[in-house]
């Protein structure tokens, strides 16, 4: 027979999901989408800019999370 005793309470651990609960994850996603159209803008050679300017990015939300597409 195994017997576990444990004393104190799991107030940290409770602070700390409950702040994680509240993180705008899609904010998140959103800063990030638009710097990598920035950057993949940039990195693209540009004969006539349409190309470099055709970047854009979509949040998609899928069974295991959340993604970013460019």
């Amino acid at each position: 027979m195994i017997k576990i005793k444990s004393k104190g309470n799991f107030n940290k651990t409770d602070t700390y999901l409950n702040k994680t609960l509240r993180i705008n994850y899609l904010d998140i996603l959103e800063k990030y989408g638009r710097e990598g159209v920035s950057v993949l803008s940039a990195a693209t050679p540009v004969d006539s800019g349409k190309t470099a300017s055709s970047w854009s990015y979509k949040i998609s939300h899928t069974k295991r999370g959340v993604s970013i597409e460019w």
